[in-house]
């Protein structure tokens, strides 16, 4: 297993640790890859039923590395296909699929989120998405997924206002399903995921699809498509450019 993703297996409960703290666990291609190869090692290994991700030090996943956007900008997008592909590889995954949101998630840290199948949060985690704020707009099929879990009204104030939402306001909307003390949080997540693997395991993976028929098919793909083409404009348009400078000038204070 690569550095950047570490496996820990209790029982039939494996969890999956993103482990680039120093980057905030934030997605570059590498980071994706190893992501992706790590979701389908899980679901293919017999001895695990139910599969838990969460991230290392004290921010769940700061999104996409700034190196990421600067390549997109380019124009380099071959690059950055991996980290594209993260939702989808974290949708793919046949057995039930939980996040542990031990800290703060950003960006695509949130817009992943409706790809799996519970969210827990600890109630120090927060979350943003700050495209608008980038001279951007939302990625994944968000426009679709956020509308539905939320509300449209709940996901226009998230996009549109950019700023953080608290922990006990995501579970009130429905971005995620509880909270718990940040030092109980991994054992909470890891007793329902017990539960989960208790049930067989065939009647596990169809209730697990029947659920996620006909909601995550047509309706998400067709959102990231008009998604993709807004962003093709705005990644290296001038608002864009000053957003990232600008951003970046904070960062060096």
């Amino acid at each position: 297993m690569s550095e950047l993703v570490l496996r820990e297996d209790h029982g039939p409960v494996r969890t999956l640790v993103l482990h680039r703290p120093e980057k905030k666990n934030a997605f570059d291609p590498a980071h994706a890859s190893a992501f992706a190869a790590a979701l389908a090692e899980a679901d293919a290994d017999p001895t695990v039923r139910v599969i838990v991700v969460t991230g290392a030090g004290n921010v769940f996943c700061g999104g996409a590395d700034v190196s990421v956007f600067l390549a997109i900008g380019a124009g380099r997008m071959e690059e950055v296909l991996p980290v594209k592909g993260v939702p989808h590889a974290i949708g793919a995954v046949k057995k039930p699929i939980l996040a542990a949101v031990q800290g703060p998630a950003v960006g695509m840290g949130v817009t992943m989120l409706p790809y799996f199948d519970v969210v827990y949060a600890s109630t120090n985690a927060s979350f943003v998405v700050p495209f608008v704020r980038l001279g951007l707009v939302q990625e994944f099929g968000s426009s679709w997924t956020l509308s539905r879990a939320l509300g449209r009204q709940r996901a226009a104030e998230l996009l549109l206002r950019a700023t953080p939402l608290d922990a006990d306001t995501a579970e009130r909307w429905g971005l995620v399903a509880r909270t718990f003390a940040p030092e109980k949080l991994l054992d909470e997540v890891r007793t329902i995921a017990n539960d989960m693997a208790s049930a067989p395991a065939g009647a596990l993976a169809e209730a697990k699809a029947l659920l996620r028929s006909g909601e995550l098919e047509r309706a998400p793909a067709d959102a990231e498509a008009a998604e993709d083409a807004a962003l093709s404009k705005r990644y290296g348009s001038p608002e864009n450019v000053q957003a990232v400078q600008a951003f970046l000038a904070r960062r060096k204070r």
